[in-house]
């Protein structure tokens, strides 16, 4: 499991593999509405969303990379990879972890 830091909730990535060995920016932010938050990362084409979450931030892993942080609806911590398609790492209340992935939504 990674270890994230630095929660956001916009942030523009220089460099973003975007298929066919072409690279190019990459801008992330999360959207409210009353249904919650989640994120959205747009590059060339179409913006691409996620599904809702009670909270979500943009977070860098200590591996190098981007992913989104989500509080569920369901009270886990869900931590989905930047291409928004793959979820990472899933953390529960009762598991070693989650005060510390749960304090990256304070503000």
């Amino acid at each position: 499991m990674t270890t994230d830091s630095n929660p956001r909730r916009e942030a523009v990535i220089d460099n973003w593999p975007m298929g066919s060995q072409r690279r190019g920016q990459a801008r992330f932010y999360i959207e409210s509405s009353k249904r919650g938050e989640r994120a959205v990362r747009v590059t060339d084409g179409a913006p691409k969303t996620h599904t809702y979450a009670r909270k979500a931030r943009i977070v860098d892993g200590d591996d190098g990379k981007t992913y989104i942080a989500e509080l569920t609806m369901f009270g886990h911590v869900s931590i989905m990879q930047g291409n928004l398609r793959f979820e990472e790492t899933c953390v529960f209340p009762t598991q070693a972890g989650y005060p510390e992935l749960l304090a990256l939504f304070n503000e």
